[in-house]
């Protein structure tokens, strides 16, 4: 089997399916700053001549995992850059705010996540998952990141031990920042970091690891004031407390609503798919509602708009984990943070463009290559034959 870097015309295409300003973006990044086209000192043909040839390069490498040394082979065979695998290496670590602003540009974030609309926080969303580092056989790391969603730009990436579990206390925070995660980081110290580093949080509840108490210290019956939500689409609201073992009580909300019956179903499905042994009644009764912990005061944000952005979030959280299953997103190809942040970013980046080539929004000419672009969406970046 041969790997094939997209011919002219395909790459044609690739570029309409970009943002107008690409190449712009690329100048504000610094990438290529120095004159492209001048001649190499070494008695090389050419080395970058221009962004074009570098985001083909770094497309390829990532989309195809074909590797560093036979991307820039196939490169130079191609006429499109002579660079060594190293070199290449190099480009990825300094490219990553280009491609993190690429992708933003793409997914329209700005808007939806601008400090404008969420009342002048700043929207973090934190995940973490098991990835294999470069020559393993199997899981030996936890990749966990955090990404500011305005821009979509890495707050952090993190790759520690197996060992090291979810937990808002791997990240250094700021004040003004509005961090939104799942029920993992749902625990009294991760809240307790971000309080005192001045930054909000929107979790996911878990029932089982955050005990709650009211004003005077007294246990909070969560289970049972969400059950009483008998209406579907009712939301419920409480003020609560969280008190870690240090510092002082911390003022909190809890937000829940209820399920229309179709996606009640849904979460009960997946509750059962997760437990080997049968889930209680409780839990399952549980599952019909959504319920989140939040330190954001209520004359800031409503429940209703936090259980927007919790929605936002978890379409996200679904684009991971599909990235994760199908485009090999929790492969890391380097231990440098660098490189691996351009790498995310450049796969988020094919995923991006691998819809726009299947959405039917325009027609294809009757042709070969209209008959691969609609067959196989990502043969216009790269093709197996």
């Amino acid at each position: 089997m041969t790997v094939e870097i997209a011919g002219v015309d395909d790459w044609v295409l690739i570029q309409s399916k970009l943002p107008g300003t690409w190449r712009e973006l690329a100048t504000e990044h610094g990438i290529l700053a120095k004159d492209p086209r001048r001649s190499q000192s070494d008695g090389s043909r050419w080395k970058i001549r221009d962004v074009d040839a570098l985001l083909r390069l770094i497309l390829h490498y990532v989309a195809t995992n074909a590797g560093l040394r036979l991307t820039t082979a196939l490169a130079a065979a191609l006429g499109i850059a002579n660079i060594s695998g190293v070199a290449l290496h190099k480009w990825m670590r300094k490219c990553g705010p280009w491609i993190a602003a690429l992708v933003a540009e793409m997914l329209a974030t700005a808007k939806a996540f601008s400090v404008e609309r969420w009342a002048g926080y700043e929207v973090v969303a934190v995940d973490a998952t098991t990835v294999q580092t470069p020559g393993a056989t199997s899981t030996t790391a936890r990749l966990h990141y955090a990404m500011r969603l305005v821009d979509l730009s890495a707050v952090a990436i993190l790759v520690t031990s197996y060992k090291i579990g979810e937990t808002l206390r791997n990240f250094a925070m700021q004040a003004h920042q509005l961090w939104v995660a799942d029920r993992g980081y749902c625990n009294a110290p991760g809240i307790a970091h971000a309080t005192a580093k001045r930054a909000a949080v929107l979790i996911r509840f878990n029932f089982g690891s955050l005990p709650l108490f009211d004003a005077r210290g007294r246990v909070f019956d969560a289970r049972r004031r969400v059950l009483g939500l008998a209406k579907v689409g009712a939301i419920g609201e409480w003020n609560v407390q969280v008190r870690p073992e240090r510092g002082a009580p911390i003022d909190a909300r809890l937000i829940a609503v209820r399920l229309p019956k179709d996606k009640a179903d849904e979460a009960r499905a997946r509750l059962r798919k997760e437990h080997k042994s049968e889930p209680s009644r409780q839990m399952l009764e549980l599952a019909a509602y959504v319920v989140l912990i939040t330190t954001v005061p209520r004359d800031r944000l409503s429940a209703g708009l936090l259980l927007e952005l919790y929605r936002v979030r978890w379409l996200i959280e679904l684009d991971f984990k599909r990235d994760k299953s199908i485009a090999g997103l929790d492969k890391l190809p380097s231990k440098l943070p660098e490189t691996i942040h351009t790498w995310i970013c450049t796969k988020m980046l094919a995923i991006q463009l691998s819809r726009r080539l299947a959405e039917p929004l325009e027609p294809f000419p009757p042709s070969v290559v209209g008959d691969r672009a609609l067959r196989v969406p990502l043969s216009r970046l790269f093709a197996n034959t």
